[in-house]
């Protein structure tokens, strides 16, 4: 990813940005050439950010993201959100931490396909998943909501099994 540079205290575009604000690993590279790279990291993500323009040890400056690569511009959008949760202190997985949407298919999806193949019951499946309370007041609803996402997870976790598994690697 890249940005200009430029100093904060001039009208423009960008963000106003100060490294002092962030909490996270900050290292400052700059190339013989004069190049400029700002790497940000935590224990788990990193990203890097090429800097053309002014020198970024000045504090603050302005930040102006280039989002390249147009019309394809889900990777630049993946690394803007990165950086900006790594400038703000985020957790991953959200502002507490915890799990995804996401993610949390994909775990239910392979336990339950994991329980099924060892001869469990759906309701047993949702025991494991949701919990015993969740399932004694939810099981027998008349809308079967718990048990059409139990069904769901088991079908999701056999088409992982059958080659969908990549889609946890993309």
């Amino acid at each position: 990813m890249s940005a200009y540079v430029r100093n904060g205290r001039e009208p423009g575009l960008g963000a106003i940005v100060s490294l002092n604000e962030v909490r996270c690993r900050k290292t400052l590279l700059k190339s013989v050439d004069g190049e400029q790279h700002l790497l940000l990291r935590d224990q788990r993500r990193i990203v890097q950010v090429r800097c053309i323009g002014e020198d970024i040890r000045i504090d603050p400056f302005a930040l102006e993201l280039v989002v390249d690569q147009f019309p394809d511009v889900e990777s630049r959008q993946r690394l803007i959100r990165r950086l900006a949760d790594l400038y703000r202190g985020r957790c991953l997985g959200g502002s507490r931490g915890g799990w995804t949407v996401e993610a949390m298919r994909h775990r239910d999806a392979l336990a339950a396909l994991d329980l099924r193949t060892e001869g469990y019951s759906y309701r047993q499946i949702a025991v494991f998943l949701y919990g015993e309370k969740a399932v004694k007041d939810d099981w027998t609803s008349p809308d079967q909501t718990m048990k059409n996402r139990v069904i769901r997870s088991v079908k999701r976790g056999q088409r992982m099994m059958n080659g969908g598994y990549r889609t946890l690697l993309a």
